[in-house]
């Protein structure tokens, strides 16, 4: 399933000039930096479970620094006037470590670092990191816990003990602000007036699943029990695939590979269109026309996790 899904990626947004992968298969621009990271994740799944896609990885990886814009990633490649977002250099950072990891190129591991220090100057005074560079109005889970999570990726390979402590101080100010005490899951943003967006999405309860896991914290097997009651009806994840990846992939962390997860990954391969693309949620079969990389490249990142963990 997952080398299939990424033919198809390949086939529909893969821009042969840049060595960059297209927003949608229009190919009118290369895609959002979000959209990177989740294919250059995609890509180190791939790599993990068949070297024969490590051409690709290392292409793609060498490929996406005409996205970094002074000092960070940026949403498109540059030159352009600097947006860059606080939580998309923290998946960035976490790809990267793993780029390294598959491919043993120290580069990739100092890109990382580079990455995950521009989503620590999105630290507020208080605690907690904020969204965007261009406004920080909001510190939002989506910056948080994949940046505290990137902190100890980090401080896997470097040993830097200052990276876990600042791991436990942005987990324990998400848990303090963001997380709904009635079961555990956790709520999208606290803004700088001290409204909380009450949203709950997959994504967000996933890297603090494993953060929290990570630190060895206590937690988490709520978590796991509430994300699964919140969110798989009918054997399907109700949550768009750029979110319920990660979620289907920290189950996998703490529990293994189970026939829930499975199925819940083999509901959207069996949605797929004529085409070979799959639903952008995962809740449905509906699958868009004009389908962002995003989704797709999220099926194919989880397909490869758990081919791996099986």
């Amino acid at each position: 399933m997952g080398d299939a899904a990424l033919k198809v990626v390949r086939r529909d947004y893969y821009l042969a000039k840049s060595k960059l992968y297209a927003e949608r298969p229009d190919k009118k621009q290369p895609a959002f930096n979000w959209g990177v990271g989740v294919m250059l994740s995609a890509l180190n799944a791939a790599a993990r479970c068949d070297p024969k896609y490590k051409p690709w990885l290392r292409e793609y990886a060498d490929a996406v620094q005409v996205y970094w814009n002074k000092g960070g990633y940026d949403v498109l490649p540059v030159p352009k006037p600097l947006d860059r977002y606080y939580d998309d250099n923290a998946w960035m950072a976490l790809a990267l470590v793993e780029t390294y990891e598959v491919l043993g190129d120290r580069k990739y591991l100092d890109r990382a670092k580079a990455a995950l220090d521009f989503s620590l100057q999105g630290a507020a005074k208080d605690g907690g990191i904020t969204w965007r560079e261009s406004d920080r109005a909001s510190r939002n889970t989506c910056s948080c816990a994949p940046t505290a999570f990137a902190c100890l990726a980090v401080a896997r390979h470097t040993n830097d003990t200052a990276l876990v402590e600042k791991a436990k101080d942005i987990v324990a100010w998400t848990r303090g602000h963001l997380e709904d005490p009635a079961d555990g899951l956790y709520w999208d943003n606290l803004s700088n007036t001290g409204k909380v967006d009450k949203t709950k999405w997959t994504y967000n309860t996933a890297l603090m699943i494993r953060a929290v896991k990570a630190l060895e914290m206590p937690g988490v097997g709520r978590a796991m029990e509430s994300s699964k009651s919140r969110w798989l009806k009918a054997g399907r994840l109700n949550d768009p695939g750029r979110f319920a990846h990660l979620l289907v992939e920290a189950w996998v962390d703490v529990e293994g590979v189970t026939p829930v997860t499975e199925a819940a990954v083999r509901a959207v391969w069996a949605a797929r269109s004529s085409s070979g693309r799959l639903p952008a949620d995962w809740g449905s079969t509906t699958v868009p026309k004009n389908a962002e990389i995003l989704d797709q490249a999220a099926f194919v990142r989880i397909c490869y996790v758990l081919a791996r963990s099986s």
